[in-house]
Formats: structure tokens, sequence, C-alpha cells
């Protein structure tokens, strides 16, 4: 059974879309870009719960013809000896006075399990926006659906992006896109890169284990030059949201990178090069996060924003202008 008590609920954000679901949902399959995208979230049972279809689009988009061929496909992909699938384009899962949307189409349909969706063009990002909760035959699914939907947030926020699967929440400005990206038990990682300069945030899991026969400072030598190659590193023990920590802070070696460094800034033109970034370690939850970026040196301020963003709980020297809460 879904946790409807929403106040326990949790973020689950890609490419500019944010979902509030119960906490032990989470991303399961993820396809495409900004432009056009796919977002798929389990349960623990591996039952698909929610899914979000996105697509660019520029003009006039006929919202009700995108439903209807939503819910063809849906019929099509009935598999045999399953019960026929009832739909009901009548619905009002969301309003469109909650939702700000002038051309929401609402549908629901019913078959094994229930489906309870919406779909709508936003102006502000210029994306067509599908999306339908999924709930079995106990559950109240319209009221589950409603929450889900209601609170949906289709674009940006102040031209940063929130991104949030498996235990690793931040936020990037908008202006960079996924460059690469890890979701692995004992790893999570997403890189982000925009006109040469990068940005990365990381998540390990048993810190315990990593840091058992070394110190912070060593186990960053080691795992955080991997994203910086080329760079000159220095390691410094400090904290860090009042969690022991490692500043890290770097410059190309390349006595060329200084020399196109210089004539870059006459021209007035950025130039990536350096690297500034935290690895702290989340002692009570037993993890190790690192935020870094190599970035022009005027814009060096984005990684302490980018690094107080990371969702983690709070460390015992963290003072009343401390680290980030996870979104509710």
């Amino acid at each position: 059974m879904a946790n409807m008590n929403t106040d326990e609920w949790a973020v689950r954000a890609w490419e500019g879309v944010l979902v509030h679901v119960p906490p032990d949902w989470d991303i399961a399959a993820i396809s495409g870009d900004r432009n056009q995208g796919y977002m798929r979230i389990d349960d623990t049972e591996n039952m698909p719960r929610i899914e979000l279809k996105w697509q660019k689009s520029k003009g006039f988009v006929d919202v009700e013809g995108v439903v209807d061929g939503y819910l063809k496909e849906l019929h099509k992909k009935r598999k045999k000896g399953e019960p026929e699938i009832e739909t009901d384009r009548d619905c009002a899962v969301v309003s469109k006075r909650h939702m700000r949307k002038q051309d929401l189409q609402c549908f629901a349909w019913r078959g094994q399990i229930e489906g309870y969706g919406a779909a709508w063009y936003c102006p502000d990002c210029e994306r067509v926006m599908v999306v339908q909760v999924m709930a079995q035959p106990e559950e109240v699914g319209q009221d589950l659906a409603r929450e889900v939907i209601g609170r949906l947030e289709d674009h940006p926020r102040e031209g940063w992006v929130t991104w949030s699967t498996y235990g690793l929440q931040m936020e990037v400005p908008e202006r960079f896109e996924m460059s690469g990206q890890k979701l692995m038990a004992g790893l999570i990682e997403l890189q982000f890169a925009n006109a040469g300069e990068e940005v990365v945030g990381a998540r390990w899991g048993m810190a315990n284990v990593a840091l058992r026969s070394k110190s912070l400072e060593k186990w960053a030598a080691a795992e955080i030059r991997g994203y910086h190659k080329g760079i000159k590193l220095s390691m410094e023990e400090t904290t860090f949201r009042g969690h022991p920590a490692v500043e890290v802070t770097g410059y190309f070696s390349n006595p060329l990178r200084h020399i196109q460094s210089f004539v870059m800034h006459v021209i007035g033109k950025p130039y990536p090069e350096a690297v500034k970034g935290w690895a702290w370690h989340a002692v009570e939850e037993n993890r190790i996060y690192y935020a870094g970026a190599l970035l022009d040196e005027d814009h060096k301020e984005i990684i302490e924003r980018v690094a107080r963003s990371i969702a983690c709980p709070k460390g015992p020297g963290d003072g009343p202008e401390g680290g980030k809460e996870p979104i509710r």
C-alpha cells in the first residue's frame, strides 16, 4: 500500500521534472533528455507507479489528441488474457485552477490495476507533459494521483534544476546539461557540463568500509582525482556542514592552459580553469558525499550552492546556516 502521509514523502527529479512520492518509490527507468524524455518510478515490489513523458514543442499543441494517442498505446500493450481496459475521459484527477494549465486534459483507466493521469502543455518550458499514477484496486488511486500530479513541477525554479534519485539530491544551474551518470548500489554519481565547465555530485555508501584503513583525506586523494584529470589538486582537512570534510582545490598544471585562460579573459570570455569542491563524511548516515566543479575563476561560487543543496542530515557542528534540508 502506498504511504499516504505526504509529510513523509520524498522528491524524485530529473531533467527539470520534479515529483513528490512515497519515500520508498524511486526511479526505475529513464531515457532521453530535457527536450524529449521518459521517467518511470516503481515501488519496492517493482510495480510501476508513475510514468512521465515530455516532449518539446512550439506553437499549437493538440493535448486532447496526445491523450487519445497515449490511451491507444495503452490498449495495445495489454497482454493476452488480461481484462479489457476501461477508459474514462470525463474524470477530474486534478483541476485546471490548481494546476494553472488552461489546456489540462485528465484521464483514467481500469484493468488489473488502475491508472489516473493528466496531460498539458507548459508555455514556460515549451514541453508537452503526460503523467499517470498507477494504483492497486484496494488503494484510493484518485487521491494518490491528485497528490502526485497536483504537486508536480514541470520546469526549473529560478534558473536551477533539481536532480534527485537513490539518495542523491542536488541542484545545478539550468545551463548545465547531464554529461554522465552512474546509478549503482554503492555509488550514485551525476555529472554535468556546459561550455567546458563541469559539475559533479556523488554519493558513496558504506563509508565505514571505505574509511576502515585510511583517512578521509587519503580516500579523497585516490577517488576524487578521477573527476578532474590533468588538474593539480590540493586536499585540506576541514569541516563542511558540520561533517568531517576535505576541501578540494586545483588548477591546470600545463602552462599553456594559463596562457589560454589569459587570452580568453582578455576577450571577455570565460575559461574553465579552477577546481573547487568538498568531500564530506556523513557519519550517522554512513555515506560520503562529493560536490566539485571545474569552473571559470569568476564562477566558483556556483559549487558552494551546489554542495549546500545536496540533501543530507546536518552534522553535529552545523550552525543555523547549515546545509539544505531535503525538499518536502
